[in-house]
């Protein structure tokens, strides 16, 4: 067991009496692999009761801990806010999908890297790095090498073609931008070159910002090929019913968990439902896109376990939020519609004579399929009810993880990141950081529950996404649609959140609904 209070003490003294640039690095100290999907829906890999084929993810499941009560923000920029600086993201100055962090937050990279680690991030980097309308360099200060597919572009761009965006910078020096490459497979090459080239003498942080399984639908054929008979056969009822038995068995919800209803704008799957054969590809396609993150998965590990970094590093995987129930029209966004080489696609929308799939269409899964993503849970992405907020969320980490194969029921979030990497570098969260007075860090390290121990955790935790609003505390749960009153729930009996139980409990509601407001208002 490594010991960690030594460590903060003597960087504590370090950080007085060296240059911050010459921060000795320590190799002994835990490295830092996060992998965070995009859009991916609570039950959608294997371990997490899905049909999709994931084994090198269930790998990590089997040889680490699952947690069954893991949050995000309910959308892409909040959700990269809190992952990056710990902080709730209206205290980073996020509220919206897009915009750049203020000044009163200290991000993960700079913390680390101040401290002797090598650091590199991959994808997207929204909020702190190179897109549309902002230059990368507040970022190069702070991250030795990173490849930025430049935000959004429509939203998850042209998997098949470098996003025209994007920038690669090496050691400070921007290099030359890889191309004909698919989108998952051009951030794995960058994190295995990270792997193989680092410096075996420093600790290091990686970040995978994955753009799959956002839409639009862009997978490769021989992977769509596995999936394309499975969800024509199945369909989405009977695909839900399956995955809340199976979540069940596995232990990751309690046995009487009841699923939500399928969306309204959804029917139930019959041989009358409209469009079969295209219905079941979009599912093939998104399926498909999830499993090429899972490749990717394997090739990291297998660099990790190649490099000898493998027992001591603690690897995160996990999702920005839940699925999206978006159908994609003829929008009046041209560019979301264009390849990178200014190529309008022919399928711009979820048009039934056009397949997904190829780089020349631009789909969505719908809502269908995203209830099935979601499943048994309530709503999408956005939503602050379950289906928006819940997410897996795997810590693999061999020579700290207690209880291997398991599953945690401990109420975490994803501002606990940041404060895990941090206890487990013995690093103290930098309160002033070049100038900057920053907020007091949100998260709660997750490493005690990782050891077998008990942690003190969050008293209450709350969301606010779009209009959406909600609070935890314990097993109770208050949430509100946008422009809806509050309901209110006991997650330990319904997960699902189907018995609102507001008109019973009116003390709890305005008791829980004070919290909020405090939240919010900090």
């Amino acid at each position: 067991m490594i010991i960690r209070l030594p460590f903060a003490v003597l960087l504590s003294i370090a950080a007085v009496l060296v240059p911050p640039s010459l921060a000795a690095p320590d190799p002994d100290r835990p490295n830092f692999v996060i992998i965070m999907a995009d859009d991916m829906g609570f039950s959608d890999i294997g371990c997490y009761g899905g049909e999709i084929q994931t084994p090198h993810i269930d790998r990590l499941a089997s040889e680490g801990l699952r947690f069954s009560q893991f949050y995000n923000c309910a959308l892409c920029g909040p959700s990269r806010a809190a992952l990056l600086t710990g902080l709730h993201p209206h205290q980073a100055g996020i509220t919206s999908w897009t915009g750049l962090l203020n000044d009163r937050c200290v991000t993960l990279f700079e913390a680390l890297n101040r401290a002797g680690y090598a650091t590199g991030a991959a994808g997207r980097l929204d909020m702190i790095t190179a897109d549309n309308w902002h230059e990368p360099e507040n970022i190069a200060r702070h991250v030795d090498r990173f490849l930025s597919t430049g935000g959004h572009q429509g939203p998850g761009g042209n998997y098949f073609e470098p996003t025209r965006n994007g920038r690669y910078f090496k050691d400070g020096e921007e290099i030359e931008y890889p191309s004909g490459r698919y989108k998952t497979d051009l951030l794995t090459d960058f994190a295995v070159d990270f792997l193989r080239e680092r410096d075996d003498s420093r600790p290091f942080l990686l970040y995978m910002g994955h753009h799959a399984p956002h839409w639009p639908l862009h997978a490769k054929e021989e992977d769509i090929a596995k999936y394309r008979s499975l969800y024509r056969e199945l369909g989405w009822d009977a695909a839900r019913e399956q995955r809340l038995e199976r979540l069940v068995e596995e232990g990751l919800l309690p046995p009487d968990t009841k699923l939500s209803p399928l969306d309204a704008r959804a029917e139930p799957w019959s041989e009358s439902t409209p469009h079969l054969d295209w219905e079941a590809e979009r599912m093939a396609v998104y399926a498909a896109q999830i499993d090429s993150l899972d490749q990717s998965v394997g090739r990291v590990m297998e660099a990790l376990r190649a490099g000898g970094a493998d027992s001591n590093t603690l690897v995160f995987f996990f999702s920005d939020n839940g699925a999206t129930e978006r159908t994609v029209k003829v929008i009046d966004k041209p560019d979301w519609t264009w390849r990178s080489d200014d190529t309008p696609t022919r399928g711009a929308g979820n048009d039934p004579a056009v397949m997904p799939g190829p780089a020349d269409t631009f789909l969505s899964a719908g809502p269908a399929w995203s209830s099935l993503a979601n499943t048994p849970f309530r709503y999408h992405k956005t939503s602050n009810h379950e289906g928006g907020i819940a997410s897996p969320l795997i810590a693999w980490w061999p020579e700290v993880v207690e209880q291997q194969g398991g599953i945690s029921g401990e109420l975490s979030h994803i501002v606990d990141i940041m404060a895990t990497c941090l206890d487990a570098a013995g690093e103290p969260y930098p309160e002033n950081f070049d100038g900057r007075e920053a907020h007091p860090l949100a998260g709660k390290s997750l490493l005690p529950v990782l050891e077998g121990r008990a942690r003190a955790g969050h008293d209450s935790l709350c969301w606010a996404t779009s209009g959406a609003k909600a609070v935890r505390e314990g097993s109770w749960k208050l949430v509100a649609a946008n422009g809806k009153p509050w309901e209110l729930y006991d997650l330990d009996t319904d997960r699902s959140e189907l018995n609102d139980l507001a008109a019973q409990h009116p003390e709890r509601v305005a008791a829980m609904e004070k919290v909020f407001e405090e939240w919010h208002s900090r």
